[in-house]
């Protein structure tokens, strides 16, 4: 592991601080926000990724228009997120080479927020006495409401891998 830095510290220091086309591969998987946007995150990791290195960036997509109720019950707004294939354009549009991409499938996306909502079922089971649990519970079970009936069919998670 010689040849591999890991730096855990705020996104928007890292990318100013080594922003000299230094690195190899460029990762983001989830975060965006931490950068501003998807657009923002490829311009400031294309500063850090030396020419013909590599760029990371998983983010999500509607796959459809978003219902206005589905934005209210997220607190978001519909031009936070592209379609896949405006995500793909995106880094095209900044000199990036697409070079491949993986959606989440929607047994993905089912495995992951269960998964995540079983965990806190099961901590409030088991930590009946949490003073947090009434509100835990109250949260996941409405946030899988809010999947079930709108996120599993508009949401999606893609990763993309471009060349600098």
């Amino acid at each position: 592991m010689e040849n591999i830095d890991f730096i855990n510290d705020n996104a928007k220091s890292v990318v100013e601080n080594y922003s000299n086309n230094n690195f190899d591969l460029g990762i983001c998987v989830g975060s965006t926000h931490a950068i501003g946007n998807f657009s923002s995150t490829i311009k400031a990791l294309k500063k850090c990724v030396k020419k013909g290195g590599f760029i990371l960036i998983g983010e999500g997509y509607w796959k459809q228009s978003p219902s206005s109720d589905y934005l209210n019950a997220l607190g978001a707004e519909e031009s936070e997120l592209k379609s896949h294939y405006e995500n793909i354009q995106v880094g095209e549009s900044l000199g990036l080479i697409p070079l491949w991409s993986f959606t989440a499938s929607d047994d993905d996306w089912d495995n992951y927020e269960w998964l995540y909502a079983m965990s806190i079922e099961n901590y409030c089971f088991e930590n009946a006495k949490d003073p947090d649990c009434p509100e835990m519970l109250e949260k996941i079970r409405s946030w899988k409401q809010t999947y079930n009936k709108w996120g599993r069919d508009t949401l999606g998670f893609g990763l993309y891998l471009f060349r600098n």
